[in-house]
């Protein structure tokens, strides 16, 4: 009955559990010698069916000669720890989890070799293959792109005040009748007078060659060139820069005036009236040039948008330095025509009689 047995039912490799043909005498998978590979066939005797069989032996497969069934050559110290008692450890047989540090997460399918690769892999603790990074966002180098924008524009004076708007990322643009912010009743804004954009993650304004022009606020004090234009409350100026005396003719008298000061320089500020005629000229070669309600070279009591002392000017080798004094209501200067200024949270830009506050949306 054995030899009909053996020759009907296939052979099972002790090392590698590949199944090979009957009575056949190596591996074929791995080379390993099959000559004790009948007795794989039939399963050892359990103690409940054979009550006789000592306990010694009850585990241990036939052909094995360590305890506790490990295979020859293999004694039971090299068996990986929580392999259960008459399981040979072979090349597919998987070590226990706790003994690969391969965490719970990431156990073996059936059938499988290795665990199934998830994203992002990291290095494991103890060495091991590189690790995957994960994808980059762009070329190297490039700075990345952001997906929303945090910047807003608040309407803090002007017939829309109190509008709140949100930047895109992509910018807008600002008019009368054309751009994503329109001012259509103020007669001072152009149909599209100013662009926000951003640079070098930074928010810009541009004037867009405007009529009247983009005024921002200054963060304290500020260099002036000759010719350059600035606003305080409901005023604009010009500052003219230093004032020479004219020269005299050979021959001819000179004008009559009182001297100048050894050591000082004149220089002057026009006041610029609605369609930009001249006002009010102040050429003095005091150190100081002031601007408010009260005791000031330029006094505009009715003027609320004004401090009693908004701002002063002294005079530079290059011009003049404009000096804010008013604690929050603004001294403001023009851009120059298709130029840009980046802009921060707090700063405020003068479009005609609207004013927009940068804020920084949460």
């Amino acid at each position: 009955m054995s030899q009909l047995l053996l020759s009907a039912l296939a052979v099972v490799c002790p090392n590698c559990d590949g199944y090979n043909p009957p009575r056949a005498e190596v591996c074929a998978s791995c080379g390993t010698p099959l000559s004790e590979a009948p007795s794989t066939t039939k399963p050892p005797p359990s103690r409940a069916d054979n009550p006789s069989t000592p306990a010694s032996t009850m585990s241990r497969p036939h052909g094995s000669s360590g305890p506790s069934g490990a295979p020859p050559g293999l004694p039971s110290a090299a068996r990986p720890p929580g392999t259960p008692p008459g399981l040979r450890p072979s090349s597919r047989t998987p070590a226990p989890l706790a003994a690969t540090g391969i965490p719970q997460a990431t156990a073996l399918r059936p059938g499988s070799r290795g665990p199934a690769p998830t994203l992002p892999m990291t290095r494991p603790p103890t060495g091991g293959p590189p690790a995957m990074a994960p994808r980059p966002a762009g070329p190297p180098g490039t700075k990345p792109v952001p997906t929303a924008s945090r910047f807003g524009l608040v309407v803090v004076a002007g017939t829309a005040r109190g509008q709140r708007f949100k930047l895109p990322t992509t910018g807008c643009s600002v008019g009368r009748s054309r751009g994503a912010i329109l001012f259509a009743d103020d007669v001072f804004v152009s149909a599209q007078h100013a662009s926000f954009f951003f640079k070098d993650n930074a928010l810009h304004v541009r004037d867009e060659s405007s009529a009247s022009g983009v005024f921002v606020t200054i963060p304290g004090t500020e260099q002036l060139a000759p010719r350059s234009l600035f606003s305080v409350g409901q005023r604009l100026f010009r500052f003219l820069g230093r004032l020479e005396a004219p020269q005299g003719l050979p021959g001819r008298p000179l004008v009559y005036g009182a001297p100048v000061p050894p050591g000082h320089a004149v220089f002057g500020v026009e006041e610029v009236l609605v369609g930009g005629r001249s006002g009010r000229i102040v050429a003095t070669s005091a150190p100081l040039l002031t601007i408010g309600q009260a005791n000031c070279d330029f006094c505009y009591p009715q003027d609320e948008g004004l401090a009693n002392r908004h701002c002063e000017l002294s005079p530079s080798p290059t011009g003049a330095l404009l000096r804010d004094l008013s604690g929050g209501l603004g001294t403001y200067t023009r851009l120059v025509p298709k130029t840009d200024r980046p802009l921060r949270p707090g700063d405020r830009v003068r479009l005609g009689q609207h004013i927009l506050q940068v804020e920084l949306l949460g």
